[in-house]
């Protein structure tokens, strides 16, 4: 896998150093044959980040490889990009000191799209997505305090204002909001590119036991001047879905797992949705899912022992289910694998 991190101006330091702690952790991917290769394009041959940091880069003119990703990280400057209102090429100056870079990196991604390159653009690189007009019709989303702004620069832009991560597979586009959202990204796309297995195991390196997906929503939807409240600290959620992990195989409905948490099953629907950010029946789902992932891509294990031992009973269940999540059959996953 390669990876292509696109810098066209001076970008934040955090979503760069999220995509490099994911994509190229040595405590987890030493020595792995699917370890991706990290490219970091600018106009030059170094960018500046904020906290007056820079990243040596290669320059776009002298880049001639087709990645299989390309990631925008977000603007240093983030109010700025976001209260532009300038349209088509007045907007270049935007992003670069120098509008022909620019241009020449719109033509570059447009192009990269159109050779079935993946995009995934983090917080405000959004917004030079958006003005590429790859996100035409598109769903996506940003950081919260940019939603209105993202929406009013670009009318045809499908903006879910309710949504922490997006991915159109058929554009083979994805979108995050920002601040640790963007390490959420990185392990989806990880999960994506490489596998379950790396995924959950970086996920667990960093002790992120909840990484958010692409069903997960916003807690409520605040105006762009206003942040949504934290969700509530529910420590017996918290342990009900270790718990899950670790016994996927018993036959967990709605009722046991309200039971469990000692709580009628109206209420624990709602605390569950603000703590996990989904709704239960499709975490536990989704959850199964992941790990039969990780058993067809670690064993030989039949489908039908696999679906067993998820808690989906049988093999049909799980070709059912996995080939509506995934676009793929379980044995046509494992090739990839073997």
């Amino acid at each position: 896998m390669r990876i292509a991190v696109l810098l066209p101006g001076e970008m934040w330091a955090f979503d760069v150093i999220s995509i490099i702690q994911i994509f190229d952790d040595d405590s987890v991917m030493h020595g792995s044959p699917d370890r991706p290769i990290i490219d970091f394009i600018a106009s030059g041959h170094t960018m500046e980040l904020d906290h007056g940091m820079s990243i040596r880069t290669t320059a776009l003119n002298e880049y001639h490889h087709t990645p299989d990703l390309v990631i925008i990280p977000g603007f240093a400057d983030p109010y700025s990009i976001a209260a532009d209102r300038r349209e088509g090429d007045h907007k270049a100056g935007l992003f670069t000191r120098n509008p022909a870079d620019a241009l020449a990196a719109r033509d570059w991604l447009i192009d990269c799209h159109t050779r079935g390159v993946e995009i995934a653009a983090m917080c405000t690189g959004v917004f030079a997505l958006g003005w590429t007009g790859l996100l035409d019709g598109v769903a996506c989303t940003t950081h919260l305090p940019f939603i209105d702004d993202l929406a009013a620069q670009f009318p045809k832009v499908l903006v879910a204002r309710d949504r922490l991560l997006t991915h159109d597979a058929e554009h083979r586009i994805w979108t995050s909001a920002g601040g640790s959202m963007c390490l959420d990204l990185c392990i989806a796309l990880l999960a994506e590119h490489a596998g379950q297995t790396m995924a959950s195991t970086e996920a667990n390196m960093l002790m992120m036991h909840y990484p958010r997906s692409v069903d997960s929503r916003r807690i409520a939807y605040a105006s762009s001047n206003t942040l949504p409240a934290p969700p509530r600290q529910n420590d017996d959620i918290i342990a009900l879905t270790r718990r899950v992990r670790e016994h996927l195989s018993y036959d967990w409905t709605l009722t046991t797992l309200a039971q469990t948490a000692h709580t009628s099953t109206r209420s624990f629907q709602r605390r569950f949705a603000d703590v996990i950010g989904v709704p239960p029946s499709k975490w536990l789902l989704s959850e199964r899912l992941k790990a039969a992932k990780e058993m067809l891509e670690l064993t030989d294990l039949p489908v039908q022992a696999i679906a067993m031992r998820v808690g989906l009973h049988n093999a049909d269940l799980l070709r059912k289910h996995f080939s509506a999540a995934f676009g793929t059959s379980p044995s046509r996953y494992r090739q990839r694998f073997q």
